[in-house]
């Protein structure tokens, strides 16, 4: 009869493992679920057959054949925090986790010094700890905390609705997945039957239904395959454009000569050859600008798995020159823009290419809001000039960048939900309202803040502060990360 449950427990988690497996493929997520499933599913299985043996030999080798992979759960269970939370940095410890395993599992195996043989209980006989057996329950304690405190930091770290709620779910799972350890007890001879599986049943199926019915990883893996499939034919459109602006003006020349000699009939249209002779230029400017909004959709996806203590420290003056030099500019843009001069040591810490996408879309957004207002003073006589003007200076330990624009400015009830998602004041196909809430992302995901100052017709400012390198921003941004700070929508942080 006590042999039911094991036996049930063990059937249960081979369906776990296989059905997230099929459902979701081998991935750096479901790998160490499905080790978390095969390890219940060898130990609970073993104890099936423990339960119910009468034959001492068979159930000493049947003692140390179930705790060999009792010694395994608990760092797959990491394994599979560590991943949820995007810390690779983790990966030190989860190493030396598994090599104490490895130990434990050969020392359990050559002698007595793990599990001690076994003890008779009035459901069957169960392993009696060993000498070292306080390693393995310290190091499953020492686990379990630091998978709470990952959790607990990836949560504090991201902003996303859906995501808080996948890691809360992971959070109730390593609860239950701690009542487990009441087993222990039992291996220091308190009789009682073992239901520790029964936590892990209810831990790891939750788990299961959060990777597959939430997806846990399908965001990031779907936004990497279209950006890989789109990348694709985006680089070869640009070669042919390449190709064809090579080629075009030797073909015009021959065309115009045919045309004089009479060779054959002028079929273009007024004006047409001067434009064909910028068409590989527009076709060039449309893929890059493509290409970026590809690569900044996909790093809208990893902002949540950025691991903060790889970050690299980045002058600030190299960050805009880049953004200046990839940003597709129309016919006469380019003038409107002016940098003032940078310190060449004025960095920060963090990712310049996420940095060069901000200021991607704040180019975008001052250039746009620069035509609306030359549209809306076309009727009327002006010496409208649009510009847009980008500084960076050092203030109390952060690089503070400006970038201001003199178009139609923001109104002031728009201004707060200018960082909202989905929020946008441009018409239907020219905006998705995403590009503020990228830049807020990002701005926290470095440490630092990003506001917005406006006043309509005269000047928008967004003011981005990130950490500079040594300072203690910095120093908390890499040890410890502290809850994104949230200032008023509008608040202008120039000094």
């Amino acid at each position: 009869m006590y042999s039911i449950l094991p036996a049930f427990v063990s059937a249960l988690f081979l369906g776990f493992g296989v059905y997230v497996l099929l459902t979701e493929g081998f991935t750096r997520l479901s790998a160490p679920f499905a080790l978390m499933c095969a390890t219940t599913f060898f130990w609970q299985g073993t104890w099936a057959f423990l339960f119910q043996t009468s034959d001492p030999d068979l159930s000493a080798a049947l003692v140390k054949a179930g705790y060999f992979f009792i010694l395994f759960l608990p760092t797959t269970f990491y394994h599979f925090v560590t991943e949820v939370s995007a810390r690779r940095g983790e990966r030190p410890l989860l190493v030396a986790s598994y090599l104490l395993s490895v130990l434990l599992a050969v020392l359990l195996l050559l002698s007595d010094a793990v599990v001690d043989g076994y003890g008779t209980f009035f459901f069957g006989k169960y392993p009696k700890a060993g000498m070292l057996h306080p390693v393995h329950v310290a190091q499953t304690v020492l686990l379990a905390c630091r998978s709470a405190w990952l959790l607990y930091a990836a949560r504090r770290q991201t902003q996303a609705h859906d995501r808080r709620k996948l890691l809360d779910l992971c959070f109730v799972s390593l609860g239950l997945y701690a009542l487990a350890a009441t087993d222990y007890a039992v291996n220091y001879g308190l009789a009682f039957y073992p239901v520790g599986a029964v936590f892990i049943a209810i831990s790891l199926g939750i788990l299961a239904v959060t990777i597959v019915r939430y997806g846990l990883m399908r965001p990031y893996l779907i936004a990497a395959t279209v950006a890989h499939e789109v990348a694709t034919p985006l680089a070869a459109i640009g070669m042919h454009a390449e190709e064809i602006g090579n080629v075009l003006p030797e073909l015009m020349r021959g065309y115009q000569l045919a045309v004089q000699h009479q060779l054959c009939v002028d079929g273009l249209y007024p004006g047409q050859s001067e434009r064909l002779s910028s068409l590989a230029t527009s076709i060039r400017r449309q893929v890059d600008s493509t290409s970026t909004v590809v690569e900044m959709s996909l790093a809208s996806f990893t902002l949540d798995r950025l691991d903060r203590r790889s970050f690299e420290t980045y002058p600030v003056r190299s960050c805009v020159n880049a953004a200046l030099e990839r940003f597709p500019f129309r016919t006469g843009e380019r003038d409107m823009v002016e940098v003032a001069p940078m310190d060449a040591q004025l960095s920060f810490s963090g990712s310049d290419s996420l940095v060069v996408f901000v200021l991607f879309n704040l180019l975008k957004n001052a250039l746009f809001a620069i035509h609306a207002e030359i549209a809306e003073r076309s009727d009327k006589v002006s010496d409208y000039v649009g510009r847009v003007e980008i500084d960076a200076t050092s203030e109390a330990g952060f690089c503070v960048l400006r970038f201001t624009d003199n178009g139609c400015g923001i109104p002031a009830d728009i201004l707060p939900r200018v960082f909202d998602p989905f929020y946008s004041t441009k018409a239907h196909g020219r905006g998705t309202g995403m590009g503020l809430t990228f830049c807020r992302r990002v701005a926290e995901a470095l440490g630092g803040t990003i506001a917005c100052a406006s006043v309509p017709h005269v000047h928008t400012t967004f003011t981005i502060r990130l950490p500079e390198p040594g300072t203690s921003a910095d120093r908390a941004l890499h040890d410890a990360p502290a809850k994104p700070r949230r200032f008023p929508a509008g608040q202008d942080f120039a000094g």
